[in-house]
């Protein structure tokens, strides 16, 4: 069956060579006029997700689980869930027979375990993630024009900072530390402007 597979859908690693989900995809669409792919989580928190994968294909019926976590997929991490979709539907194929002697590349997954294409990919896709976490110009904005409306020394902003988010510099703020500190000076304006009338 691994000849069924085209060169671009097969995976080097450490010597042995797994088929990733695009080619047993290929294959399931190729064999099939109707093929239907349902995916649900059975399980998920922050640091883990399972999801269960059904495949209807004209053969019958075949499910699969996969699973991804944080810690076990620290490349990956800012897509645990749809690296374990990934899984849970490779698995589902496989037990439908595309590739059925075959250990997908995506269940592999283990960090270390992952190829240098995968990780350069991953470690875009992570940079590229950090890059929309990162606090916007316009949160930047509010927050100097709020501590200068509110008599704030760039001194006591960044020690207000410091004490919010354990960050030093406005560069290095979150989205999230930016709508705290936000959030803070929102409302020593309103306890100001309270005090005032």
């Amino acid at each position: 069956m691994l000849n069924s597979f085209r060169n671009e859908e097969l995976v080097k690693v450490q010597g042995k060579t797994y088929p990733v989900v695009g080619g047993r995809l290929r294959l399931a669409h190729d064999e099939n006029k109707v093929l239907s792919i349902e995916t649900s989580i059975l399980y998920y928190n922050e640091d883990s997700v399972v999801i269960q994968a059904h495949v209807t294909t004209e053969k019958g019926n075949f499910s699969g689980i996969g699973n991804a976590s944080v810690k076990r997929d620290r490349v990956l991490s800012n897509a645990i869930i749809e690296l374990a979709e990934t899984r849970a539907i490779a698995r589902a194929l496989r037990f439908a027979g595309y590739g059925v002697e075959f250990t997908g590349f995506e269940e592999v997954g283990d960090a270390k375990n992952l190829t240098e294409t995968a990780e350069s990919i991953s470690n875009e896709e992570h940079t590229e993630a950090q890059k929309q976490s990162m606090a916007t110009k316009a949160q930047l904005n509010a927050i100097f024009s709020m501590a200068q409306n509110s008599n704030i020394s760039n001194d006591e902003l960044r020690g207000l900072m410091q004490e919010l988010t354990g960050k030093n510099y406005s560069k290095e703020l979150s989205k999230k530390d930016a709508s705290s500190i936000i959030s803070f000076l929102k409302q020593k304006e309103n306890h100001v402007d309270a005090e005032s009338h």
